[in-house]
């Protein structure tokens, strides 16, 4: 199911690879941490670099400035056994120094992640993650209209071809895009969609911890007090996720 992912993504044959990324060439090539190292052997069942997109393969310039260097873009599929370890898993297979595109599969649920990267100013052969960001599980078996179109604006003629600074960013819009249709029901998103989805995920954050307080808190008018917070939060949560 995940090939017809792939191919929906209309990726030019001549950037195909299908070629297997050993665990052993990670743990030679990266200084990982013991418990890294534990995660890339038990919860990694494989690695494949699918594509690759480059001046060679591609008609997209790439970019170069004193923070960024996009000289091509990886799409790597990773297959997965335990889904808890995903960050962790993304984090490892990051420290490839170009800009990637994961596609995490996890039995039938597919995740997609990006990380755009800066160059890192004391070494500047090495790349440093700025930010990640991920889809939620998607259930290739029960795909919704919303996901099928979302699989279908990351079609590689819905993006620019400018630089592939600018084909990696519209990526990063789209994704953000599809992570706001959870609240908007659409895949419509502009500039201040990403914002807002941070600032959902922390409202999110402290109603849980308000609530978890409510349930151990044995003073009555402690609780009063913490309920007319939780609803502050859950009316902001509200206005949020109608703002989007």
């Amino acid at each position: 199911m995940i090939e017809k992912i792939l191919e929906q993504l209309n990726i030019p044959k001549v950037c195909k690879k299908s070629r297997a990324i050993h665990k052993k060439d990670i743990l030679n090539n990266f200084s990982l941490s013991s418990s890294d190292k534990k995660i890339l052997s038990s919860s990694v069942e494989s690695i494949r670099l699918e594509y690759v997109l480059n001046k060679n393969t591609i008609n997209i310039n790439p970019f170069i400035d004193e923070d960024r260097k996009y000289l091509e873009i990886n799409f790597i599929k990773i297959k997965i056994s335990n889904i808890d370890k995903l960050k962790q898993i993304s984090n490892i297979i990051q420290n490839i120094p170009k800009p990637l595109v994961l596609f995490f599969m996890y039995e039938n649920s597919i995740c997609i992640n990006i990380s755009p990267k800066r160059i890192n100013k004391n070494d500047s052969t090495k790349l440093v993650v700025e930010d990640t960001y991920f889809t939620k599980w998607i259930d290739l078996e029960n795909i919704s209209s919303l996901e099928q179109n979302f699989f279908n604006s990351i079609a590689i003629q819905n993006h620019p071809y400018t630089d592939f600074l600018s084909f990696y960013n519209s990526y990063l819009d789209k994704i953000v895009a599809f992570n706001a249709s959870e609240h908007s029901g659409n895949l419509i998103a502009n500039e201040n969609t990403k914002a807002t989805l941070d600032e959902i995920a922390s409202c999110e954050i402290k109603i849980t911890e308000i609530r978890n307080k409510i349930k151990k808190e044995t003073i009555f008018s402690d609780k009063v007090n913490m309920n007319i917070e939780l609803k502050k939060f859950n009316d902001k949560f509200k206005n949020l996720k109608n703002s989007l």
